[in-house]
This record gives structure tokens, C-alpha cells and sequence, in this order.
């Protein structure tokens, strides 16, 4: 009872973190006497959910406030981090495009534009790269941003298909890179509110134990 009354406010009110956060709550230590629900009690083993539930901040998991992203992506141990020439590190962050998120930046003509670009393809014997989507095409999201979201971006595709007697490549997304680093200007995020789910379910636990009892 206790289980389904905290998923259900996560399948209402969650978009993109939904499933993540699903996958965290659990159900231990179930004993005769009571069982504990919740996520996982170390941060580290379910970031996303923590973060979700906790609210993200400049001082970390259960601060709020903005902050800059720079903080806690630029570390030597953030997979594929890199180091330049200087010692300072930098990370290349990948943005998936889907035709929904093209179309409403930049319209039919610039999906058009996206779906006809030469595709890139990995294989395990290594990327072989194909066009890029041509900068200035739309508006920047913002002044200050160095570019326009569909910059460089380029149409990723992974097995083919036969069209007539020709293979044709199939598209499986849209992707563009962003640099981040520690020379760079900052990434700041306004922060990630507290849902606080947990707050909520203790205030029904009067209700759900007496459903079961």
C-alpha cells in the first residue's frame, strides 16, 4: 500500500526522470514488526532519484538555489572527461534532438534539413562521422549561448535497410555537443525543486495502515 501510494505520485507528476525514479523505491528489512520503503538510503546508489526527491542545489543533494554544472561534471572521474593541453578539464555533453524537439525549434524546414544530412555510424570497429546540421540556420536559445541548438548536429543512424536494390540507413536520433569547461563560461542551472514524495505518503500512513489492519 505504502509502495503504490508514493509510485502513484511519481507516475503523475514526473515526465523524464519518471522511470528512474520508479526503478529506485523499494521495499527492505520487511520483518515482522514493519519494513522499510524508500530509495535506496545512500545518494550515490540512485543519484537521479535522490536528486528528484531531495531537490539539487548549490551545496548538492537537498540544497536548492542555482548553481553552476561546471562543479559537479568537472571531475576526473565524470565518464569521458578530458584533459586539455593545460591540465584543465573539459567534457563534451551530448543533447539528443528528436523531429518533435527540431520541429519546434527551427520548423519543418529545418527538420527536412536534419533528415537528409549524411548519417553517422558506430560500429564496434569505430564511428564513421557524416554531415553536421550548418550553424546560423535558427536563433540562439539565448545571447549569451555561443551558438544555435541545431549547430553541428548530426543525424546518428545504426543499421540499414534495402530500399529497391540500394542499403539505406536508418535513423535512430539527432545529437549535438556542447563543450563544458573549467576555462569556458558557466553552466548555471537554476537548481532542481524538491518533489519531497515522502512527506506526502507520511501523511497518508494513518489512512493506508488502516486499509490493511
Amino acid at each position: 500500500m505504502v509502495l503504490a501510494q508514493w509510485s502513484s505520485y511519481a507516475r503523475q507528476e514526473l515526465d523524464k526522470t519518471k522511470q528512474a525514479y520508479l526503478n529506485s523505491l523499494q521495499v527492505r528489512n520487511v520483518t515482522a514488526r514493519g519494513f522499510i520503503c524508500g530509495l535506496p538510503a545512500s545518494p550515490s546508489t540512485s543519484i537521479l532519484a535522490h536528486i528528484v526527491e531531495q531537490g539539487m542545489g548549490a551545496g548538492g543533494i537537498g540544497t536548492s538555489g542555482a548553481y553552476d554544472l561546471r562543479i559537479y561534471l568537472l571531475r576526473a572521474s565524470t565518464r569521458n572527461i578530458r584533459v586539455a593541453k593545460d591540465g584543465s578539464l573539459y567534457l563534451n555533453v551530448p543533447f539528443d534532438h528528436t523531429k518533435q524537439s527540431i520541429t519546434q525549434m527551427g520548423g519543418q524546414r529545418a527538420y527536412r534539413r536534419a533528415s537528409r544530412l549524411k548519417p553517422t555510424i558506430t560500429t564496434p570497429q569505430g564511428t564513421s562521422w557524416g554531415g553536421r546540421y550548418k550553424a546560423g540556420t535558427i536563433p540562439k536559445l539565448a545571447a549569451h549561448h555561443a551558438t544555435d541548438p541545431l549547430a553541428g548536429m548530426v543525424r546518428l543512424a545504426s543499421t540499414y535497410s534495402m530500399r529497391g536494390n540500394k542499403a539505406v540507413a536508418q535513423t535512430s536520433g539527432y545529437r549535438t555537443w556542447r563543450r563544458l569547461s573549467a576555462k569556458g563560461k558557466p553552466w548555471i542551472s537554476k537548481g532542481v525543486a524538491a518533489r519531497r514524495y515522502i512527506d506526502r505518503v507520511a501523511t497518508q500512513l494513518p489512512r493506508l495502515i488502516q486499509q490493511v489492519y
